[in-house]
């Protein structure tokens, strides 16, 4: 049986397959920036209550997420570009 389209444009693993690994890799870099934050003295700031807090860890992960994505998969739209409130 000769293969369809699907199957000649899909990679080997599926046509997730490299949203995923990027998702894992930016995953562990994540935790590795989260680990060596928990040694370290925290600046913490509010978004939009006093009990909604944020410090500046989250900000540089969330940095980290959003530019490694837009690097990677530039004509994904983000739909972070709307909700960021700080």
């Amino acid at each position: 049986m000769k293969p369809g389209r699907e199957d000649e444009a899909a990679p080997a693993g599926g046509p997730w397959e490299e949203c995923f690994e990027v998702a894992v890799q930016l995953a562990l870099r994540a935790g590795q920036i989260i680990r060596k934050a928990l040694s370290e003295e925290k600046r913490v700031s509010t978004k939009t209550s006093a009990a909604d807090l944020v410090t500046e860890t989250d900000h540089l992960v969330e940095d980290l997420i959003i530019s490694e994505l837009q690097k990677k998969f530039p004509s994904h739209r983000s739909p972070f570009s709307v909700v960021q409130t700080w």
